[in-house]
């Protein structure tokens, strides 16, 4: 996974990634709230969104380690 967007700095690159972090939390704490209503609801059947929820799980991990990368860096 990359970046999309040029940064002129560490630090600023460290602002996008923290707000990315946070929107993709939210984004995932909301489907897996959705995955517990359906497995209460569906018990057995496959959750529809679990494709979405892993890679948001994949994403989250990537932002993290990056942001890890740049902290260590600059630290």
């Amino acid at each position: 996974m990359q970046l999309q967007t040029s940064f002129i700095n560490a630090e600023e690159e460290m602002t996008y990634l923290r707000s990315a972090i946070q929107e993709t939390v939210i984004r995932r704490d909301r489907l897996k709230g959705a995955m517990e209503k359906w497995y209460a609801s569906y018990p057995g059947v496959r959750f529809p969104q679990m494709v979405e929820l892993l890679s948001l799980d994949e994403k989250l991990s990537w932002l993290d380690s990056r942001f890890k990368s740049l902290w260590d860096h600059a630290g």
